[in-house]
């Protein structure tokens, strides 16, 4: 029978930091000679975030584009997890996109364990400093990525105040208590350690989906709630110029409504030809350093938006504003 392999989630609202967090994860298990099988889901276009990984740094990976993972596309990622379980790859890491209710997907798990062959299973739920407990209505779906985590991990810490930092660190406690702030590097090891074998495991008990999923009837105390918020994201996407200036890319990017919660642009720059770009947004802010990509050579230049009321001729009129009526 084939040793089952490490499984690790990686779940977080919009734009916490998800794929960041995945190509560090990546990158720090290429000294140790570890290679992961990826999933990468998005709700609109997942074929962008994948062109942003390393390929050298990975076995394998899948894109799944779908609002709702655990149920309209369920099938089909059993399907890749099934895949990825015979795969050549030493562990699989799955990333939900920012929308999605985890809950389920830990049941399915649970329940077909004779057939996804994945132990031990740990989740880690990426929160961003910056904005925890100030999503407004969507505040409960994001804790629902949360509570069912073993793991968490916090990003933007040093771009708020001490005082800030310190309040966010007890409102996650509060909301998850049987989970354990974790750093790259702790995570790395044990996933190390799992990979290899080791008898010293380290934070095993209690951080495992497996402990976690078992309470998932208790979970439902919540009426679904957050899973109804889930459902409400919608993701779409528009035709760009085959190139565009950089200045005028990044003033599109900070022209886009405050109801655009995440916004991702695959494009070629006229002044940077050598690779591909892709530029993103969370919330009212603009992530400043857009990262180059070599993948995805034929794919159009486009952009990608997600939220929860999205008014698709509103952006269409932005986009003409800055480059006119597109051929497309």
């Amino acid at each position: 029978m084939k040793k089952p392999k490490p499984f690790l989630l990686i779940t977080g609202f919009l734009g916490a930091g998800k794929t960041t967090f995945l190509r560090s994860i990546l990158h720090e298990l290429k000294p140790r000679n570890i290679k992961a099988d990826v999933i990468l889901n998005d709700i609109s276009n997942a074929d962008v975030d994948v062109a942003t990984l390393d390929p050298s740094l990975l076995s394998s990976v899948a894109p799944l584009a779908a609002g709702c993972a655990c149920c309209e596309s369920l099938e089909e990622l059993v399907q890749l997890c099934r895949t990825a379980s015979s795969g050549k790859g030493d562990l699989l890491i799955a990333e939900l996109n920012g929308t999605a209710d985890p809950l389920v997907l830990l049941e399915t798990f649970t329940l077909l364990e004779n057939q996804l062959t994945f132990f031990p299973r740990y989740q880690v739920g990426v929160i961003d400093a910056r904005y925890w407990g100030k999503r407004d209505e969507f505040e409960i779906l994001e804790r629902r990525q949360l509570e069912t985590a073993g793991f968490y991990y916090i990003t933007h810490k040093n771009e708020v105040p001490h005082a800030q930092l310190k309040r966010v660190k007890e409102s996650i406690r509060g909301a998850s208590r049987n989970s354990r702030e974790v750093n790259l590097q702790n995570l790395v090891d044990i996933l190390n350690e799992e990979v290899r074998g080791s008898e010293n495991k380290v934070f095993r008990t209690r951080a495992s989906l497996n402990s976690n999923s078992a309470n998932s009837s208790e979970k439902k105390r919540l009426d679904d709630e957050a899973h109804k918020l889930s459902h409400r994201f919608t993701g779409c996407q528009f035709p760009l110029p085959d190139k565009v200036d950089d200045q005028r890319m990044q003033r599109l990017m900070n022209a886009l409504p405050n109801w655009v919660l995440r916004a991702k642009a695959l494009v070629n720059l006229v002044n940077k030809p050598e690779c591909r770009w892709l530029f993103e947004k969370v919330g009212p802010e603009l992530i400043q350093n857009k990262i180059p990509t070599y993948e995805l050579p034929d794919t159009p230049s486009s952009l990608m938006c997600i939220g929860p009321k999205l008014a698709p001729d509103k952006l269409k009129k932005l986009i003409e504003s800055e480059f006119g009526v597109s051929n497309n």
